[in-house]
């Protein structure tokens, strides 16, 4: 089994996911190569669930930078 991921490298970690979606909905949702709006609604929440999660982590990790 492996060791728990850092509350720090977690909120770096899923903040490459959010690059990486914010990408997709900048590539995707107009123009020629548009997908379809479901598909575009999704990845927007995902994105919302992404962010939510760096937020929390990052807040989790100066909790900790904190109490050290």
């Amino acid at each position: 089994m492996t060791s728990r991921i850092p509350n720090q490298e977690m909120a770096e970690e899923l903040n490459k996911l959010v690059i990486g979606k914010a990408t997709w909905l900048q590539d995707f949702s107009e123009g020629r190569r548009k997908r379809p709006d479901h598909e575009i609604e999704a990845r927007w929440r995902e994105l919302t669930v992404l962010q939510q999660a760096v937020s929390d982590y990052s807040a989790a990790a100066a909790r900790e930078r904190g109490a050290a």
